[in-house]
């Protein structure tokens, strides 16, 4: 019997040594197993080169593991620089013992065991061309699955999404402690269900595991969503169902909830520490979402259109995918390409940076073009953004780590050759590489999603689906000079922003030439002027030229009345690169890199700095800007007048942070430092990249524990402290001024106006 339905979800069951698959189908989802995928890993072995052991040798030898089910050799590309094939050990395995066998034959006379860290799911995913949240027709015989094909195509932009149950709840733990310990009780269970909250509470800690349970089984969800459920709630709700004697059974096939703790992990990534926990908690049959996840980008409040998006780019389970790090969904894309192009996936990178001299480092290792800006209000400002510029370029050069050719010779006569610019080695295009592959979808089909939200159609969920793959871009330049990717390359790194570097330039050029002069550039945005005013017309002629130029699509953001570029605050002759405000000539206004982009400012300084911009928005020009300045300086004084009034509610003085290391490891008493300690003494365990919330008591005190107090230690006797607020309100409008149009003291007295210069 066929039926069609939609595959939420698959896992390995052991027992059965076979794979579940949960298809939801006429309004229900079930679980049914499929016996007709085995993965594979690939072995490359010295007993393949050995006289003494012939083919059908080494094949009888496999095959006598328990675990393995069937063995050939096949021809495939043992590294992605080969130009042939090689023959290589394909070793087929039960769905439940692919480590163990890779484990097992890594012990053969020189070993490498390819493809061993692509788990099962992941591979029959991308084996069969199948994706979680999928159309698929199977035809069944008793509750196994014989037969089974997808029926979406991975790359439509334009497909449903199953409709699904969903609920999230909160436990409430019963404790008098600030914070709550495995061994307390709980207090009372709140579900959350289609906008209702169900209050499960009883004087017995076992009756309400119990109900909490029925009312799971009830609602029977499909997506289950938690805040901290991976560092620690399910953790808690193991061990307190434990200490009552009894299981909770959250996944749909009945298997008891089970945490093993995991150490977690502190690392850097992209200029910032991250810190992610070591437990990851996975659902048979059930979605499990922790909102609260560290490094979960695909979530969103319109609901889980980015982990249904990511899904079908990387091709694994939806809840191993809301956990992936952006750079991990750019390399589960290029495994699947790797898989099609038959490239063996190496266990760990193989491909060392070449060596090279003092003025060859010079040479490459310069980064994207930038403009400097000087400090200044400027008048009637284009600015134009390249559409994924560095992905664009690695798709258009076929920049790629086996497409670096280095040779002086050429066997082909420089026939496929495109030369770096202003390095010594070329990018061959003889061969399709795999990185610019994997990203040629990426770019597509962002492309789509952006035409679909021109379209007017269902805008809200597009955009979130097209910064989803914003993001992944983003990461696409990074991830390829980065030291663990196993496709990635330091030369092929450096030849992205070589070529940038001559697209900037380029651009440069088209502008003067059409009259323009840019007065800021920045990787992929430049900030354009010309004589008179600047139309939008003319804007656009400028982004097509570009675009047909360069072939990287250029378009224009907007117009500006005027826009600021505010002086830094250590070199205050000099701009800072990433920030900037202005009013567009519609009367929007585009911020950057100022307070009110800022994670770590608070809600009153973010407000304040608001209402500034605002107020000097009024000015239509520069002139007007400048006579706007004393009203905004007014602002600022209303706004410090409250903090001396003690007129400011608490929490909107709340200020974050991120430890950038570990409680222990801190040797200066400086703010967040202060509060981790406060907090560890109270019982909290903290690590680097675990942001924590405080206010300032007495900022100047000599005693570091009084200067801030953590929001978990908030009482009522606690006061904050309105002289440091002050401060940072003086310093959110000194940094929406360029400094030659504050005094020369670069100080504001608050009983006084502000002193301009001539502008």
């Amino acid at each position: 019997m066929k039926k069609i339905g939609w595959l939420l979800d698959c896992n390995v069951d052991r027992e059965k040594q076979a794979l579940t698959l949960w298809i939801k189908s006429e309004g229900k989802t079930k679980g049914y197993t499929y016996r007709g995928f085995h993965p594979s890993v690939y072995v490359s072995t010295n007993l393949m080169r050995s006289m003494d052991w012939s083919e059908t040798d080494i094949l009888r030898a496999v095959l006598e593991h328990p675990k393995v089910v069937d063995s050939e050799i096949v021809q495939k590309y043992a590294s992605v620089y080969d130009v042939d094939k090689t023959p290589v050990l394909q070793v087929f395995t039960t769905p439940d013992a692919q480590r163990e066998v890779a484990g097992d034959l890594e012990k053969l006379p020189g070993a490498t065991v390819f493809h061993a860290d692509i788990d099962p799911v992941h591979q029959f995913f991308i084996t069969e061309d199948m994706f979680a949240f999928g159309r698929v027709e199977f035809e069944l015989k008793g509750d196994e699955i014989v037969d089974v094909e997808c029926l979406d195509e991975r790359e439509d932009p334009e497909y449903e999404i199953p409709e699904l149950e969903e609920l999230g709840f909160e436990v409430f733990v019963d404790t008098e402690q600030i914070f709550p310990k495995m061994e307390d009780g709980i207090h009372h269970i709140e579900v959350y269900y289609r906008g209702e909250t169900i209050r499960i509470e009883d004087i017995e800690e076992r009756n309400i595991l119990y109900r909490f349970q029925r009312v799971i089984d009830k609602i029977d969800p499909d997506v289950i969503t938690t805040r901290r459920g991976d560092e620690s709630l399910f953790r808690y709700l193991s061990l307190r169902a434990k200490a009552n004697g009894m299981e909770l059974r959250l996944s749909r096939d009945a298997t008891p909830l089970r945490v093993t703790y995991r150490e977690p992990q502190s690392f850097w990534q992209y200029n910032r520490i991250v810190y992610r926990s070591g437990t990851q908690v996975t659902l048979n049959g059930r979605i499990h979402i922790d909102r609260g996840k560290t490094g979960m980008h695909f979530f969103s409040p319109v609901g889980l259109e980015g982990v249904v998006e990511s899904c079908r780019l990387a091709l694994g389970r939806p809840q191993r995918v809301s956990r992936m790090t952006i750079g991990g969904v750019n390399a589960a894309v290029q495994y699947y390409n790797a898989f099609k192009m038959d490239i063996l996936i190496p266990p760990v990178k193989r491909n060392p940076e070449f060596l090279k001299s003092l003025n060859e480092l010079a040479a490459i290792d310069r980064g994207g073009l930038i403009l400097q800006p000087r400090p200044d209000i400027y008048e009637n400002v284009a600015e134009c953004d390249f559409s994924s510029m560095y992905p664009t370029l690695m798709v258009n050069k076929n920049i790629s780590p086996e497409t670096i050719c280095t040779r002086n010779d050429c066997p082909y006569g420089n026939e496929y050759c495109i030369q770096v610019p202003e390095l010594s080695f070329k990018i061959c295009t003889r061969k399709r590489g795999i990185v610019s592959e994997s990203l040629e979808l990426l770019v597509n089909r962002r492309m789509k999603f952006k035409n679909l939200i021109e379209g007017g159609q269902d805008v809200k969920r597009y955009e979130f689906v097209q910064n989803t793959l914003k993001g992944v871009l983003v990461s696409c330049f990074g991830y390829l000079g980065f030291k663990n990717a196993k496709f990635g390359r330091v030369e092929a790194h450096t030849a992205v922003t070589a070529f940038a570097r001559e697209v900037m330039l380029k651009t440069q050029d088209i502008g003067e030439e059409m009259g323009f002069e840019m007065i800021h550039g920045i990787v992929d945005s430049v900030w354009l002027q010309a004589e008179g005013n600047v139309d939008y017309d003319s804007v656009a002629k400028f982004c097509e030229r570009v675009t047909k130029e360069v072939e990287i699509n250029m378009s224009p953001k907007g117009v500006y009345r005027w826009m600021v570029i505010p002086s830094s605050r250590l070199h205050p002759s000099i701009a800072p690169l990433n920030r900037y405000y202005g009013v567009y000539k519609n009367g929007g206004i585009k911020t950057r890199g100022i307070e009110t982009r800022r994670r770590d400012t608070c809600l009153y300084v973010g407000d304040l700095q608001k209402e500034m911009i605002k107020t000097l928005a009024h000015g239509r020009d520069k002139a007007g800007f400048l006579e706007q300045i004393p009203n905004a300086y007014a602002v600022c004084q209303e706004y410090i007048n409250r903090l001396h009034d003690g007129d400011v509610d608490l929490r909107d003085l709340i200020l974050n942070s991120t430890l950038t290391r570990n409680p222990h490891e801190y040797r200066v008493t400086s703010r967040a430092a202060v509060v981790a300690q406060q907090l560890v003494k109270a019982g909290r365990e903290l690590h680097a990249g675990q942001k924590v919330r405080y206010v300032m008591t007495s900022a100047d005190s000599e005693n570091p524990l009084r200067r801030v107090c953590a929001l978990e230690l908030f009482g009522e006797s606690t006061r904050f402290d309105p002289e440091a607020y002050a401060k940072l309100c003086k310093r959110a409008f000194e940094n929406l001024i360029p400094v030659q149009y504050l005094d020369s003291k670069r100080k504001i007295d608050p009983e006084q106006t502000v002193l301009l210069t001539n502008g």
